[in-house]
């Protein structure tokens, strides 16, 4: 047998005769003789189906003038369940979306729209479409809460939202609702502290949008987001620099907003924090390092971020005392003088 397999292949070679299918130069294919998958041919719809969805479709379409919603549900259920292919399906699946919004079912809603997006991509009202899933991503937001059994009301769904407003800038990032998706996105996973999503979501709408009428808005809360992230001088300052940059940028870009004066104040606290932490770092090497060359550094640092701050008058006078020669009275060196005056 195994001489067999070689001497095929020698014999295939020298006649020229082709080899099936299954087989390849590649020893490593030899042994898979799976068959390929086949595509699947498109099915469209036949005209006669076309004619009965639509038939179907109108009256679902009066069942649902007339108050009668379960009646129309199910007409257009059994439309994109019999007839998936037709010109109707899409406008039956938004039509059943809305009566699940109708009933504040929101993420069955959301689902059913979803399906009209992935499936029926050219439907003529794909803008209603996306705007009905604002919708329910929006009464999410805003507190609206699941129902057990589409009765029982449960508990609110913030990560749901962000999910569906995330979902609605991938289904159409080219449209008017994705930077509102984003902003809204962002505002959210502020609420429920969760500072990486709401800045990378803030930073998408400033590079992506920044025609939006909502830039500013992304500035200004971008900004915040940083601010807010903000311990204090002790600690490390890459939030306050990147708050700063966005304020900064808020007053170039913004220079007509109503939020200037608030965004002014914002920036000089920024900075004033950032400058008192140079100067913890320039006191830490001139008090306990006596590194002078050191010191100077961050204390010319504090009067650059900040020279009319509080800290700034202080990295001045210690620069005084530096240049004067005037050595700093240590911990070690207190204790001496103490003891002598005794």
């Amino acid at each position: 047998m195994r001489l067999l397999l070689p001497i095929f292949l020698a014999c295939s070679l020298i006649s020229g005769t082709s080899l099936p299918a299954q087989f390849s130069l590649n020893p490593l294919d030899w042994f898979d003789f799976q068959d390929e998958e086949e595509e699947a041919p498109l099915r469209v719809a036949s005209q006669a189906e076309e004619r009965t969805a639509q038939e179907m479709l109108e009256r679902g379409k009066a069942r649902m003038e007339a108050g009668d919603l379960g009646g129309a549900k199910r007409i257009f259920k059994r439309i994109a369940k019999d007839y998936p292919t037709s010109m109707a399906a899409g406008e039956a699946l938004h039509l059943q979306g809305r009566i699940f919004m109708a009933r504040e079912r929101w993420v069955k809603g959301f689902e059913t729209l979803q399906v009209v997006v992935t499936r029926h991509p050219n439907f003529d009202q794909f803008d209603r479409v996306i705007a009905s899933q604002f919708e329910c991503a929006t009464a999410l937001m805003e507190g609206a809460r699941g129902k057990l059994f589409g009765v029982i009301p449960t508990f609110r769904q913030y990560s749901e939202a962000m999910r569906q407003f995330e979902q609605i800038v991938r289904n159409a990032p080219y449209g008017d609702y994705a930077p509102l998706s984003l902003m809204n996105l962002a505002l959210l996973a502020e609420q429920e502290e969760e500072s990486e999503e709401a800045i990378d979501a803030l930073d998408r709408l400033i590079n992506y949008y920044p025609q939006s009428m909502l830039a500013p808005d992304a500035y200004y809360t971008l900004a915040q987001v940083y601010s807010d992230l903000v311990q204090g001088p002790e600690y490390d300052q890459g939030s306050t620099r990147q708050a700063i940059r966005y304020y900064e940028d808020f007053l170039i870009l913004f220079p007509e907003s109503n939020y200037l004066g608030e965004v002014e104040a914002n920036l000089e606290e920024m900075e004033n924090l950032l400058a008192t932490s140079r100067l913890n770092l320039g006191d830490f090497y001139y008090y306990f390092r006596t590194n002078n060359t050191a010191a100077l550094v961050f204390y010319n640092e504090t009067i650059t971020i900040a020279p009319d701050s509080e800290a700034a008058g202080e990295a001045r006078a210690r620069i005084e005392d530096i240049e004067a020669g005037v050595r700093p009275t240590t911990g070690a060196s207190l204790v001496r003088r103490l003891l002598m005056a005794d």
